[in-house]
């Protein structure tokens, strides 16, 4: 699964699991809306400063952030 599969995935989760619209998700995490879209819709490769401040919200790491589950199984 393509990085970006992966954390579209992951952040719609974070999102949905913290009941949180796009655009709010967008204000806590300093990105405009339209980048968060882009994310959740795997339709960009965001740049590694946006992947840190996404990573640092969530309370994770970067590796973890885009690790796929054949990963994590490891």
């Amino acid at each position: 699964m393509p990085e970006t599969d992966v954390l579209a995935k992951r952040v719609k989760a974070y999102r949905k699991g913290r009941s949180k619209n796009q655009p709010d998700l967008a204000w806590e995490m300093g990105l405009s809306t339209e980048e968060i879209s882009l994310i959740e819709r795997g339709k960009t490769d965001p740049k590694l400063s946006t992947l840190q401040k996404i990573a640092a919200h969530m309370g994770i790491t970067v590796s973890s952030l885009l690790e796929t589950e054949q990963q994590e199984r490891r």
